[in-house]
């Protein structure tokens, strides 16, 4: 009897043991990056390495929020600036717990037509999804923004954040994890006047616009080969 009572009471340990470990790793894998952070070559978040471009970047907005089935997510921005102005930035969202229902496919992203430039597998499969796109991006906060997005719009706000961007923006789902992140660039950085506003359609970073203008032309030719070699280090971030 008290071998039973004991062996009882060791199955209890064990079982609080796992839990209070599993609670412990979670805690550290939502916990944010800290703000003001810098960091060259990639970055780590929610445990998965993400590239990025050339130079020093700089933390500047975390948050979490929850998918539409509940799943929590990580936020994270970076910056860099180009003197007093924001030249360019990341807006990375990832899962931060695994999920076996895979995904939805990205319709921002994937299967556009509209767009300077791209790719978009065509097996369409939740567990199994790789698209990018360069396209315009108008910077407005649009409907339900997560916090981060929030914090960061507050953040550059006397910045000189363009009123259209132009974004290498990613999706990609492998499982029971996705990963969806946006290289935004300052056109303006590069010498270009910016917008008189942040619309889509009839803006002159729209597709039917931009490809009449040569020096535009040849700008998105640059950020195609950018978007290109992203692509190829992107694609082995989720295992």
């Amino acid at each position: 009897m008290r071998d039973f009572r004991r062996r009882r009471l060791d199955v209890r340990f064990s079982v609080a043991l796992i839990v209070l470990v599993a609670g412990i790793g979670s805690a550290a894998h939502a916990q944010s990056l800290p703000l003001g952070a810098k960091y060259r070559d990639s970055v780590m978040v929610a445990d998965r390495k993400i590239p990025l471009l050339d130079g020093e970047w700089t933390v500047v907005a975390v948050g979490s929020t929850k998918s539409t089935k509940g799943n929590d997510m990580e936020r994270v921005y970076l910056a860099q600036m180009a003197g007093n102005r924001l030249a360019r930035w990341v807006n990375i969202s990832t899962n931060e717990e695994w999920f076996p229902g895979g995904w939805s496919r990205d319709k921002e992203i994937c299967d556009r037509k509209d767009v300077h430039a791209g790719y978009s597998d065509t097996s369409h499969n939740p567990k199994d999804t790789e698209c990018w796109v360069l396209n315009h991006h108008g910077m407005t906060l649009g409907k339900d923004p997560s916090q981060a997005s929030i914090d960061f719009y507050r953040w550059s706000d006397a910045l000189g954040r363009p009123n259209t961007a132009l974004s290498l923006s990613y999706f990609l789902a492998k499982r029971g994890d996705f990963l969806r992140i946006e290289y935004c660039f300052n056109p303006v950085v590069a010498g270009f006047r910016d917008t008189g506003g942040a619309g889509w359609r009839g803006n002159p970073w729209h597709v039917d616009l931009a490809s009449k203008d040569e020096k535009k032309l040849a700008y998105l030719r640059e950020l195609k080969v950018t978007g290109e070699a992203l692509f190829e280090k992107l694609k082995g971030v989720l295992k």
